[in-house]
Parts: C-alpha cells; sequence; structure tokens
C-alpha cells in the first residue's frame, strides 16, 4: 500500500463529499414524508415555523426532471400588436387599427410574422400607405421620410428584441422563483415555451409569467368630480329603464388602505384568492377581466348597468363605484361606449383595486373602481432595488422600494406638491394601493405593504426586480403533468435500474470470483459518485437521465473486464500475482481511455445541441464515465494492492 496515500485521499474525499452533497435530498425527503403525515394545520404551522431550513434543503437537493416530479408545460405568446401599437405612439388612425386586428386574427393560423400581416393589411386597405406616417424612431434611423423597407426591418427588429428580452426577464422570473433547470425556448416569431419541473401552485406560477410588471404611481382624480361624473353615468343608463336598486354603497371603515398615513409606508393589498369568496379567477389575474369583455359583454351580457354597478358616494375618496367580480367585463363594455368616456373627467383613466374590498350578497368579491390620471408621474424604470421586508410591530411581510437618484427627486417634488392628495400605485393597470400623501417624502423610499402573504411579496419583488416586459405575454396552451405520472415514471427508472445493477453484480461475480466482487464494490461506489456529481452541480434528474445511468452500469463494469482479461493474460505467461496486477492495469489503459473518451464526446455534443430530456441523457452519461474510469482504474487497483500487500485472501480472477 506504500505510495497509494494520495489515492487513498482522493477515494475518501470523493465519498464524503458525495454524501456532503446527497444528504440534501435525504434530508428534503424525510421532511416531505413528515410533512405528509401531518394535518393541513399543523403543516402548516411547521412550514411556516422552518420555512428557511426547509426551503435550503430543498433547494440544495437533487433536483427531479418534469417527467419525474411533474410540474407545468406553458407555451407563452408575446402580444406583437400590443408592441405595434406602442411603437405607433399616437398616430394610430382607422387603417391602422383596422390592419392591427385583422392581424391578430391571421396571426392564430397563419405561420408568417405578426409584422409581416400587418404590413400586408395596411397595403391591401390603402395602397401606398407610407409606414413612416405611424412609425418615427430618429435614433434607429427612421423619420418621416423613410421608405416601407427600412420602417418594415425596423419593427422585425424591434420584435425580435422584444422575444429576446420576453425570454430573458422570463428566466430571471422564474431563477428568482426557484424552480431548477426550468427549460426556456423561443418557438417561432413570438411564442415562448417554458418548462417548470416541480412547481406545485401553477396559479401562482402562471401569474408570475403573464404579469407586465409596469409599475406606476399616479395622481388621483379630485373626489367630487369623480363622483359627481360617477352619478351623471348611473342616471345616464338609469334613464334607460330599469328599476334597479340606486343606493349607493357605504365605505367599509375596515379598509386602512384608503386612508394610509404616510405614502412611504402605502398599504398595497396584493390579491388573495382565499379572500376572494369563491371567485374563479386570483386578483392577479383580474387586469384581464377588467380591461376585455367578450361578446356577451358588449351590451353587458344582458345585465343593465344599474344592476351590476353600485355608486360609492364619499365625501373625500376618489372612488367611481364598485363592481362585484363576475361583472366587471360587463361594466368595462359599457364605460368605453363613446357617449359615457364623455361624462368623465377628461385626462382620467378608471382602474379596480387588486383586492376585494367586500363582498355582495352572493358572496362574490366587489372591487373598487377607482379615478386615476391617465399620465404617470413615475415608473419602474426609477427602482434600483426592491425587497421583502417585515413590519417591526405586526410582522407583516411588505415590499420596500428604493429609486435612484432622479427618482428620489421627483419622488420628493411629486408628495411634496400634493399634500393631501391620492396617490395610486398601479402594477400592471390594477391599483394595488392609493394613500394619501401627508408630507413630502425624501430618498426615494417608499413600501408596498398590506393584507399579502409572503409568497405573494416575493411575486412583486421578483417581476419588479426582473423588469417589464416589453409586450404582454399571453398563455395559449398550458399541460400540468401530475405527480401521479412522475411517481410512476420515477418506480419504473428504479426498478429498471435495480434489475440491471443486480444482473451486472451477478454476473461479475459469478465470471470473475474475488475480482468480481472487487468490480462490484467500485460499481456501487460508481453510483454514488453519480449522483454526488448531479447534486453537486445541480443537474436534474429525469426519465432519459436514468437511462443514462442504467447505460452507464453496463459500461462501469467494461473497464474492469478489459482489466481482468489483461490479468489474466499475464498470469497464463506465468507471471506472480502482483507483476500480473501491474501489466494488466497498465495494458488495458490506453483501450479503456479510448473507449470512455469518444464516448464522452459523444456526450459533451448532446448537451450542446440537444435540448430537454436529451440533455438529461447526456449529463448523466458524461458523469457516469467520469465516475467509472475514477472507480475502475483507481479504486480497484487500490482494493487489489489492499489485499496483495496484507495477503489477507487469495485472488481468484475466474
Amino acid at each position: 500500500m506504500q505510495g497509494n496515500g494520495f489515492k487513498i485521499f482522493a477515494v475518501a474525499a470523493f465519498v464524503l463529499l458525495s454524501l456532503y452533497y446527497l444528504f440534501p435530498t435525504l434530508q428534503n425527503y424525510l421532511n416531505q414524508r413528515e410533512l405528509a403525515a401531518m394535518s393541513e394545520a399543523e403543516r402548516e404551522a411547521y412550514q411556516n415555523e422552518h420555512y428557511d431550513d426547509l426551503q435550503a434543503s430543498r433547494e440544495r437537493a437533487l433536483k427531479l426532471g418534469l417527467d419525474l416530479q411533474g410540474g407545468m408545460h406553458v407555451s407563452l405568446e408575446v402580444g406583437m400588436d400590443a408592441l405595434i401599437a406602442e411603437l405607433a405612439e399616437g398616430r394610430r388612425d382607422e387603417v391602422f387599427d383596422r390592419a392591427l386586428a385583422e392581424a391578430r386574427e391571421q396571426s392564430r393560423t397563419s405561420r408568417e410574422s405578426f409584422v409581416d400581416l400587418f404590413v400586408a393589411n395596411v397595403e391591401r386597405l390603402q395602397p401606398g400607405t407610407r409606414l413612416s406616417r405611424y412609425f418615427r424612431a430618429p435614433d434607429d434611423g427612421i423619420t418621416a421620410r423613410s421608405e416601407n423597407a427600412d420602417v418594415i426591418a425596423y419593427l422585425n427588429a424591434e420584435a425580435d428584441d422584444a422575444l429576446n428580452r420576453a425570454v430573458e426577464i422570463i428566466r430571471q422570473r422564474v431563477d428568482r422563483f426557484g424552480v431548477s433547470e426550468p427549460s426556456i425556448q423561443k418557438q417561432g416569431n413570438s411564442r415562448i415555451v417554458v418548462e417548470l419541473p416541480g412547481v406545485d401552485e401553477p396559479e401562482r406560477v402562471r401569474d408570475l409569467l403573464k404579469g407586465t410588471a409596469r409599475l406606476e404611481f399616479r395622481l388621483m382624480a379630485e373626489p367630487s368630480e369623480l363622483q359627481a361624473a360617477a352619478l351623471r353615468v348611473y342616471q345616464h343608463f338609469e334613464g334607460e329603464g330599469t328599476d334597479a336598486d340606486t343606493s349607493a354603497v357605504e365605505l367599509d371603515p375596515t379598509q386602512p388602505d384608503t386612508t394610509a398615513a404616510q405614502a412611504d409606508t402605502s398599504a398595497a393589498p396584493a390579491a388573495d384568492a382565499s379572500a376572494a369568496g369563491g371567485a374563479d379567477t386570483a386578483a392577479t389575474d383580474l387586469q384581464e377581466l377588467f380591461s376585455e369583455g367578450d361578446s356577451d359583454a358588449a351590451d353587458g351580457g344582458g345585465a343593465r348597468f344599474t344592476e351590476i354597478f353600485r355608486l360609492y358616494q364619499t365625501a373625500d375618496q376618489p372612488i367611481f363605484g364598485a363592481v362585484a367580480v363576475r361583472d366587471t367585463a360587463a361594466v368595462q363594455a359599457y364605460l368605453r361606449r363613446p357617449e359615457v368616456r364623455q361624462m368623465i373627467p377628461r385626462g382620467i383613466e378608471l382602474l379596480y383595486t387588486s383586492d376585494p374590498m367586500s363582498q355582495n350578497e352572493d358572496g362574490q368579491p366587489v372591487y373598487f373602481l377607482l379615478g386615476v390620471r391617465e399620465r404617470a408621474e413615475l415608473t419602474g424604470d426609477v427602482l434600483t432595488d426592491a425587497r421583502v421586508n417585515f413590519d417591526p410591530f405586526t410582522n407583516e411581510p411588505k415590499v420596500s422600494l428604493t429609486m435612484n437618484a432622479q427618482g428620489a427627486q421627483r419622488w420628493s417634488q411629486l408628495t411634496g406638491a400634493n399634500v393631501g392628495k391620492h396617490v395610486a400605485i398601479v402594477l400592471d393597470d390594477v391599483v394595488y394601493s392609493f394613500p394619501v400623501i401627508n408630507e413630502r417624502i425624501p430618498g426615494g423610499r417608499t413600501e408596498i405593504s398590506g393584507n399579502m402573504t409572503r409568497d405573494e411579496v416575493e411575486d412583486i419583488v421578483t417581476v419588479l426586480k426582473s423588469g417589464a416586459l416589453p409586450a404582454p405575454v399571453n398563455i395559449v396552451e398550458e399541460r400540468t403533468v401530475g405527480p401521479s405520472l412522475g411517481a410512476a415514471s420515477i418506480r419504473a427508472g428504479t426498478i429498471s435500474m435495480l434489475v440491471g445493477l443486480l444482473a451486472v453484480l451477478i454476473f461479475m461475480v459469478f465470471w470473475y470470483r474475488t475480482a468480481g466482487l472487487v468490480a462490484d464494490l467500485a460499481l456501487l461506489l460508481n453510483i454514488l459518485f453519480i449522483f454526488g456529481i448531479l447534486a453537486a452541480f445541480g443537474a436534474v434528474l429525469t426519465l432519459p437521465g436514468i437511462a443514462g445511468i442504467v447505460l452507464t452500469i453496463g459500461m462501469a463494469v467494461d473497464a474492469n473486464v478489459l482489466i481482468f482479461e489483461r490479468i489474466r493474460e499475464e498470469l497464463s505467461t506465468g507471471k506472480t500475482l502482483k507483476a500480473a496486477i501491474e501489466g494488466g492495469y497498465a495494458k488495458a489503459l490506453s483501450a479503456i481511455a479510448d473507449g470512455n473518451i469518444t464516448t464522452f464526446f459523444v456526450g459533451v455534443i448532446l448537451y450542446s445541441f440537444g435540448v430537454g430530456p436529451i440533455q438529461g441523457f447526456a449529463v448523466t452519461l458524461m458523469a457516469g464515465i467520469l465516475a467509472s474510469l475514477f472507480s475502475a482504474i483507481v479504486i480497484t487497483r487500490l482494493v487489489f494492492d489492499w489485499l496483495i500487500a496484507g495477503r489477507r485472501t487469495s485472488i481468484a480472477i475466474g
């Protein structure tokens, strides 16, 4: 054993490192079993008490792929129509809007890019139109004299950039959310395919992916002027012949958000689906419901305006009215009518609150409709940091925002010039809070707090730190792989691996006797090393990855077979056992290296150009090759040297 000190140290170090990196996996497994045995109340209390420890073990545990532990497969489509409309910057006309609407319909079945569809529709509706009448970008060389070809190239470049930025922002959000090894890929001209293994909160992830994260600070309408307009609108529809109840909703004194003491501690209750009183959608999804109406909603869905809208007459709150969640689309359809828009104060936009303020007699959550100025005083672009904080007195989670120098100066001016007025904190066209400004706030700091869980606060921080999406994204396809299917895959993969391992172990002992036992020991350590490598590098174990391990089990003993056959040849020439072992290892080394290195290169190629399952197979294959080389060449030689040096047993090579 002399001269083997470094080898012994290396083997011991690799064994200990593998156990170290696999320990969180065992810990996470035991935690999940313990949680599964608890009642729901006990589980929630335990998770709150040991949140950090559970999260740490979960993050460091060996990750399973979508096919093993379940998860979500989501196809997102970037709203190129919204991007084109935004690039026009208010220079739209009837031809532009018709071309945009027709391109939107055509894009559902066509494989052409949205830009090409839009341009073709403009040319068809008004031949000879210069696209530069709609689009100007002096920094990109697009002026009123630009040719259509230049404008089309500019639009295509903007569309490609929007798709690339959307992919990067979604990747940042998913990474901050804590999903390990997600697959995020572009598909075609406007789609993004996202695979999220291990996700057990599909609603939360769905909202995280779709939120555009457009944060705005806006001043609000004068309460008296706004409520006078609301009364005019109500009376306008009341004149259509309804006998509906015209009573006003009373202010709920239990809601602190409308009378926040300081703007820098402004309450912004995030949506809580559990508080929705049976609502079909979470509040973070409500911007879709608030802004879009279906065909049935165009005329109120059969319900009269005065039946689904309630006045909210107060002296000091910029509240236009109150609407139940199921009626928001219908109310929006009514409010989009031209004659109604003329009754609303100029420059004022009506937006809903993020959190229901009460419930109606049917148990439906009721949301306030607020009057907010269209112009944003500040946007999320001025933010330099967003983080989770806790109220020192109530321990409630809140979002702490920090602005850059320009934002801090503007925030100080805004709060100083509007003391006593309301300011709305708007995220993705939904009002999260509308506190009263009591004094000038220097320093560029403010907070979003309220009735939010820790997860909801973390999600807001995630989308704000990742940045705003360049265009809205919509989910066009969603599939959820259930845990039962994943459990069946794990069982099948485990059985195949154990059967293969057992067959190889038995064969090696039967054919090579004592040397076969040595090879079996090296094979077991080899499997430990493979899982340790996967855990150390944060790789994901997939079903193809298990197939790679099964393949590696067979390949691992291939090196031992070559060595043992060479030892046999050396023994047949009359050499001593020690000399035969040395000669066998020396002569087999080149063949072992050639076979494993070429296979390793194949794994590199598969990983570089493959996607998803192919990469999972390649990772386990490469890890298995490295581990098998080490175990076959180093570990078995150490055992042979130990047996020979101490003459502990006779060594049979078969």
